[in-house]
């Protein structure tokens, strides 16, 4: 099969990657430099269903030595006064063995690796634009150019959008007090925020609030923000320094209503994008790359190819949906002071300490999707 794949970020470039393997001849367009693809400050946790795909594209060792594994997953809910702790032991038998809850994960050296991949595989040609001159000449065409996808726009395929009025903040910090090999996801009623091991004593905060209070904290001189992140850290954890300049961005919420249009597939956030809390956009955006690849390898869709599409679309819309449900839940959750919402949120605790079939189930769900 030919395909035209239009974007090679992190999805579109791992999605050249695997539809090459499968045996197809891949043209890749982007019109971004390698420089401007990989230097962006961004972090991402990765999965045990992002690190089966990269096992299944022969990745893996060569991710292995960019990632920081974590042991813990700590769950606190400062509403609640409540706390509850994911260990290795809560995961599968078969994902036990890797000795990590899951890993954290720096932007340039996850893209790096990808681009560095491509460049031995030889039924991949990167074409320096983002418009296909003639899309007549392949079976299928991926859209991957992210959320504001000028692709998506000219084709005018429909889609529920909307803002949280929340920014995001990220920070590298250096902290005392924490295990280097823990991870926390925090639910406040100002947005959840997590903290997430980057080696030794190095940590990324990613706290989500509202745009004005964000404004308000990203304005702070240096010591005054140093304040700040302290009193939203958990009792025991001290914060040394900070290590780079804060970065910010807005959230927003983006699902269409169909992964397709005609022979044209929508992969990543070009499909979906959700709140970041859980670290789930990665993974979900590259388990659409699993699917797909999928279903090109399978031999009647493979001759059939003009129903890849819809099937497509189908076979991933519960894995989505029910991430964006969890995800817009679970910022809604932490965001509300009604006292009605801390009956379920007290149950939700109780279960996790006290029932393993539902803690694997949730632990199962945030690891290997739905």
């Amino acid at each position: 099969m030919n395909i035209a794949i239009i974007g090679s970020g992190l999805t579109g470039s791992l999605s050249a990657i695997s539809l090459a393997n499968a045996g197809c001849r891949v043209d890749l367009y982007e019109r971004l430099t390698d420089d401007e693809l990989i230097n962006r400050d961004r972090t991402y946790a990765i999965t045990h269903s992002s690190r089966k795909i990269l096992e299944k594209n022969g990745l893996w060792k060569q991710f292995e030595s960019h990632l920081v594994p974590f042991q813990y997953l700590n769950i606190i809910d400062y509403e609640l006064n409540k706390k509850f702790q994911f260990l290795i032991n809560d995961l599968s038998i078969s994902d036990q063995k890797y000795l990590a809850v899951g890993w954290i994960a720096e932007h340039k050296n996850v893209m790096l690796t990808i681009l560095k991949s491509i460049s031995t595989i030889d039924n991949i040609n990167r074409i320096p634009t983002s418009i296909i001159p003639n899309t007549s000449n392949y079976d299928l065409v991926v859209v991957a150019d992210g959320s504001n996808s000028n692709t998506k726009k000219k084709l005018k395929t429909p889609s529920l959008c909307f803002s949280y009025d929340q920014m995001c903040i990220t920070v590298k910090v250096l902290l005392r007090g924490v295990k280097s090999n823990e991870a926390f996801e925090i639910l406040n009623s100002e947005g959840p925020f997590a903290v997430l091991p980057l080696g030794g004593d190095l940590f990324q905060i990613i706290c989500s609030q509202s745009i004005e209070k964000g404004k308000y904290n990203m304005s702070k001189s240096k010591s005054l923000f140093l304040d700040y992140l302290s009193s939203i850290l958990p009792y025991g954890i001290d914060l040394d320094t900070i290590v780079d300049e804060p970065k910010s961005f807005p959230i927003n919420f983006v699902f269409n209503y169909l992964f397709f249009s005609g022979k044209y597939i929508y992969l990543g956030e070009t499909a979906h994008k959700f709140h970041p809390v859980g670290g789930q956009g990665l993974n979900l955006c590259w388990r659409d790359v699993d699917c797909l690849e999928k279903l090109i390898s399978n031999k009647f869709l493979k001759n059939n190819h003009s129903f890849i599409p819809i099937t497509y679309s189908l076979s991933r819309i519960f894995d989505v949906l029910s991430i964006s449900i969890f995800t817009d839940s679970l910022v809604r959750y932490s965001r509300s002071n009604f006292y009605i919402f801390s009956l379920p949120r007290k149950f939700i605790f109780f279960l996790l300490k006290k029932c393993p079939i539902f803690r694997k189930f949730i632990i199962n769900a945030m690891t290997n999707g739905f």
